[in-house]
């Protein structure tokens, strides 16, 4: 009988002990930011474990617009994630990627990190080579690009900006 007690008490302790909920650092709840230069939305949704389960990013997109210095008129309004393939980027893209393909796997590291602590934001040498330091040509405000996303060779520091805002309002 003894042997028995003390194998349900070992049962019960390893059961309850993996039963304990972790907490993550992020109220429920869901967030939004928007850039007016860029005309890029993010949209991060956190679970009640306060982690990151989604991140969307996106970008109004006219099209049919007609200009004299600054756009007179627009024939209408779509979004790039909306274009998709649409969007044409991939001709121009040195990895072969459209922009909703390569924003979705920035967003898709942000939500497996919980964050952006891994992001190292770097300089394009006159090359086209991604670096860290800085060449003499350049200021802090050239530190624009990454290497720390596979699939990634768009400019993400306005996209960062976007994911460090809905972080600080969704921040315990």
């Amino acid at each position: 009988m003894k042997k028995f007690l003390v194998i349900s008490m070992v049962m019960v302790l390893i059961l309850l002990s993996g039963c304990t909920r972790v907490e993550g650092k992020y109220k429920e709840g869901t967030y939004f930011a928007y850039d007016q230069t860029t005309s890029y939305t993010v949209v991060m949704y956190v679970n009640e474990n306060g982690e990151i389960k989604s991140l969307f990013f996106d970008s109004i997109f006219l099209t049919g617009c007609t200009t004299r210095g600054v756009i007179s008129t627009c024939q209408g309004a779509t979004t790039k994630q909306r274009l998709g393939d649409d969007y044409n980027m991939r001709r121009v893209s040195s990895i072969d990627k459209e922009w909703h393909e390569q924003v979705n796997a920035f967003a898709s590291k942000v939500v497996e990190e919980q964050g952006l602590d891994w992001l190292a934001l770097k300089y394009k040498d006159d090359d086209g080579n991604i670096i860290e330091a800085k060449p003499e040509n350049k200021t802090e405000e050239d530190k624009i690009y990454t290497d720390s996303v596979a699939g990634v060779t768009i400019v993400v520091d306005n996209l960062s900006r976007l994911v460090n805002d809905v972080l600080g309002q969704a921040r315990k």
